[in-house]
This record gives structure tokens, C-alpha cells and sequence, in this order.
């Protein structure tokens, strides 16, 4: 189940997958810490697949193989689901990413 999980199929897809619900699977979780922290590997690991999918993009876009505006759509998806999948891990990533958003004004007088 984990591994249909790092393949990018939701948790309801694994579950289905898997022949019981995602209640049931969180019932389960609840109860065991190891299954709980190899759901939360499954996750992470897909999670930085996304990330490779990101460099790999930068590099087709670099490379001329992408207009701007596919691959802004295509990282800006990856790396949503990355924040899904891994909310912790890029919460440092999405903070930076509104900094460089932010524009500074300078204003220069001349006397």
C-alpha cells in the first residue's frame, strides 16, 4: 500500500487498492506508531519525488523544451503536492517563496 502511495496515488486510491476504507486505515494507524511512521516515509518519499520532478522541469525549461508559462503550471502543481504530501518539510520552502515575492521600494532623494 505505502508503495502505490510513493507512486502519487492519493491515500484513498491505496486504500481502495488495498480492499478497505481510509476510516479503517486510520483507525489502524492510530494504534500502531511503526505503521504510522512509515505511512508518514511514504510520504516524504513521494514528496521528494516531487522535488526531482521540479529540477527536472527547471532543466527542460532551461533546455527550451517547455514554454514559461507549462512549466510555472507544472512546479507550481509539484510542488503543491509536495506541501500535501509533506506539509513540514516545506513550510521553510513556501516561507522563502513569499519573501522573494515581496517587492522593496526604494526611494532615493536627491537634494
Amino acid at each position: 500500500m505505502f508503495d502505490y502511495i510513493r507512486e502519487g496515488h492519493s491515500l484513498y486510491a491505496a486504500c481502495r487498492q488495498a480492499g478497505f476504507s481510509t476510516r479503517e486505515f486510520y483507525q489502524v494507524l492510530a494504534d500502531n506508531p511503526s505503521l504510522k511512521e512509515d505511512f508518514q516515509l511514504a510520504l516524504s518519499d513521494y514528496a521528494d519525488q516531487c522535488t526531482d520532478d521540479i529540477r527536472a522541469l527547471t532543466q527542460a525549461l532551461r533546455a527550451g523544451e517547455l514554454d514559461n508559462s507549462t512549466a510555472k503550471l507544472l512546479i507550481e502543481t509539484n510542488k503543491w503536492l509536495a506541501q500535501k504530501a509533506s506539509p513540514n518539510d516545506f513550510a521553510e520552502l513556501e516561507r522563502l517563496d513569499e519573501e522573494a515575492d515581496k517587492t522593496t521600494e526604494i526611494v532615493v532623494k536627491f537634494v
